[in-house]
């Protein structure tokens, strides 16, 4: 039954009226939980602050409770359902449902399913019916604005409101306008990996967070949200996306970039620098990624095995030997390496059968330390130290009886003590004992003199090493990781972490061509999917690209055609030509005229996107001494809360801007001949939803020359 604007209307209002029932009662429950008291007070905290996310969240709901409605009728009942999706659910006070939330199974069928037979994956099954109603709204203030019917209104015009907002708007309002082949990821299995191959502006970012909102939602009484990790590439992009997820009801997700992943899992303050491409007949930097790189690492831990771990001195305790060295190297030795993935989970298993041995032998040690205690009286003739002697003798006794030396013991084992980046400086300056002999040279040569600061492709082996070393036991809390901007990790990179987040699944989002650093990234995904998951692991594609217009994309697939790369299929929203300007004198002026025409269309967000940071840094001093003052975005500085921004091209990967002015495109800048240039263009490219300007001086990059004949 199709209802018309009056009810629609009608229902409007009396949903509002429930929505404020809730804020009441929610309300209530927040003022209760406020006043209580507890002796746990960390529960009491998280319940405090679930309920005043689900009060803020419903409130923001009066504005726009829900965005569409389905009329379903399932095969094995009797009426027709009729659901209301928002982005939150809202039940009443007699838990009869106010709106559905749009990750609840039901609300697939809006996504995925046409008018006619559809079904859907439940809990118990799958479930079977006709769908007869597929309905959008446009609500804004608690106001109707109006509605269409999905089955007679083409998909193009129903996405185009949500295309058409600003950048900031845009990323929240996905849960609006998701695709069927957003969809399909987002709502995939908790346990499955995947891998997904995404166009620019194909919705990678938000696919990504509202698979975490959908796996969080749909798990929530089994696995807490802080079981689930978000890797992004750098603190600009997490500062980006961070009050998304909140946004979407899911609080305590841990956002990490990979580089503090790796600081917080050795629980090292590293200096990483990124000094890029580096000189040399080997590929130092990729070859730091790859899983060969594993294997150096993994005969350098065999060398820790046998050589190190052990110590070479007897076990003594305050003076008193307790067990000789042959003996212990020989315990060691006996423990099978496969149940035991690092050394110090095997350096505890070697205590523990020592002190269980102790325990055995007990009367042996006893009479043991007796013997040498009488011994060392013999040869003690001063009071003072006799007595000192005897308290040192019993507090040795009294350690074997309450610990079986469990304490001494881990002192002994001097090695659990050592960092991993000073195993891992072990490891490159003894290279040539344990690597590939063409990578020696290279690899001394990439070493840094201070000994603290390492390479931005040193991560993975550090991390890789802290795994063979360290226990990742508490890192097996995590179900679910998503790793995004993922093309520009090298295989070694996901390796490590599929071996640390053992009993995580993963989502891993990129797009190889903007693979910007080409000198150290994958090649391609295949190899991920069978080095790193044994296969088990699906590759995905999004094809479409929602973010920018046809003119911006048409513009951007001649970059990609230049590199033989397959084109982007943009959805029909059209906007302003792509401007290409030359500016032979009076550049300054030029750009603050520009800049000046894109603030008069309210843009919120507006880049000015250069080849490297050490441009973006000239244009923003250069635009300050003409009176303009814009922020920059910097490795240091990676604040950005909208307005005008200079930026690299590098950093300005995975963001989205109202409109982009690239600052100088010409071919001394984006080199048609260097592949990393080219996808430094393209990336910069895609970055605008709504406009995009381009400015070069002297020859314009080759790729853009087609554009100029058009």
């Amino acid at each position: 039954m199709v209802y018309d604007r009056d009810y629609e209307e009608k229902n409007l209002k009396e949903v509002l009226e429930k929505y404020k029932e809730v804020i009441e009662d929610l309300s209530l429950q927040l003022k209760s939980l406020n006043n209580k008291q507890t002796v746990d007070y960390d529960v009491l905290y998280d319940m405090i602050r679930k309920c005043e996310n689900k009060l803020r969240i419903t409130k923001e709901g009066l504005n726009k409770p829900y965005f569409a409605r389905i009329d379903y009728k399932d095969e094995k009942e009797d009426k027709e359902e009729v659901c209301y999706i928002g982005k939150v659910g809202v039940s009443d006070f007699d838990h009869n449902i106010v709106t559905v939330d749009w990750r609840a199974p039901i609300a697939s069928l809006y996504y995925d399913s046409n008018i006619g037979e559809a079904s859907y994956k439940a809990p118990d099954g799958i479930r079977k019916g006709v769908l007869s109603l597929k309905r959008q709204y446009d609500i804004e203030k608690g106001e109707l604005i109006s509605f269409n019917d999905v089955d007679t209104v083409s998909n193009d015009e129903i996405l185009r409101p949500y295309l058409d907002v600003n950048a900031d708007n845009r990323l929240k309002n996905i849960v609006s306008s998701i695709q069927e082949e957003q969809n399909r990821v987002i709502r995939k299995d908790l346990s499955d990996n995947v891998v997904i191959q995404g166009v620019a502006g194909s919705g990678k970012t938000t696919v990504a967070l509202h698979r975490i909102a959908y796996l969080a939602y749909n798990h929530r009484d089994k696995i807490k949200s802080d079981r689930y990790m978000v890797i992004g590439p750098n603190k600009v992009f997490m500062n980006y996306i961070s009050s998304v997820l909140p946004d979407l009801d899911v609080t305590d997700v841990l956002q990490l970039t990979y580089e503090e992943f790796v600081k917080r899992f050795l629980q090292e303050d590293l200096i990483i620098e990124d000094l890029g491409k580096t000189k040399g007949s080997f590929n130092i930097n990729k070859y730091k990624m790859s899983m060969q790189y594993k294997n150096d690492i993994n005969n350098y831990v065999l060398s820790l095995d046998t050589e190190q771990v052990v110590p070479k001195k007897d076990f003594e305790v305050k003076g008193f030997n307790i067990l000789s060295q042959k003996t212990v190297a020989k315990i060691y030795d006996e423990i099978d390496d496969e149940f035991y993935t690092n050394l110090e989970e095997k350096i505890e298993r070697c205590i523990f059968m020592i002190t269980s041995l102790l325990r055995d032998r007990e009367e042996v040690i006893l009479d043991s330390l007796l013997k040498q205690y009488n011994e060392k009286m013999s040869h003690t003739k001063n009071e003072a130290e006799r007595m000192k002697l005897n308290k040192t003798y019993q507090e040795v006794k009294q350690e074997l009886a309450n610990t079986c030396f469990g304490t001494s013991l881990k002192k002994y084992f001097t090695f659990r003590n050592k960092k991993v980046s000073t195993l891992y400086n072990e490891f490159l300056d003894n290279y040539s004992k344990f690597g590939n002999q063409d990578a020696v040279l290279e690899v001394k040569n990439s070493i840094f003199k201070a000994k603290e600061k390492f390479t931005y492709e040193d991560l993975a082996g550090l991390l890789y090493l802290g795994y063979k070393v360290k226990s990742s036991r508490d890192y097996k809390k995590y179900r679910h990781t998503i790793i995004d901007e993922a093309q520009d990790y090298g295989d070694l990179n996901f390796y490590a972490l599929k071996k640390i987040l053992s009993a995580s699944s993963f989502s891993i989002f990129g797009d190889l061509a903007q693979s910007i650093y080409d000198y150290r990234s994958i090649d391609n995904w295949e190899n991920v999917i069978s080095e790193v998951f044994s296969s088990d692991c699906n590759l995905e594609y999004l094809l479409k690209s929602y973010r920018t217009t046809i003119e911006i994309m048409n513009s951007a697939n001649e970059v990609l055609s230049y590199m033989g790369l397959k084109t982007a299929e943009p959805v029909i929203r059209h906007g302003e030509e792509v401007r290409i300007i030359k500016i032979d004198k009076d550049y300054y002026k030029e750009l603050l005229k520009r800049i000046e025409e894109l603030e008069k269309k309210n843009y919120e967000s507006i880049a000015l996107i250069s080849r490297n940071e050490k441009l973006s840094h000239e244009i923003k001093d250069g635009l300050e001494k003409n009176g303009k003052v814009i922020n920059e975005i910097t490795n240091n500085n990676q604040e950005y809360n909208g307005g005008i921004c200079s930026v690299s091209s590098s950093l300005a990967k995975g963001l989205e801007f109202d409109a982009v002015i690239i600052t100088d495109a010409s071919e001394d800048k984006f080199s048609s001949s260097n592949m990393t240039d080219m996808k430094n263009l393209y990336v910069s490219m895609t970055r605008p939803l709504h406009q995009l300007e381009i400015l070069y001086n002297g020859e314009l990059t080759k790729p853009l020359q087609k554009c100029l004949k058009k």
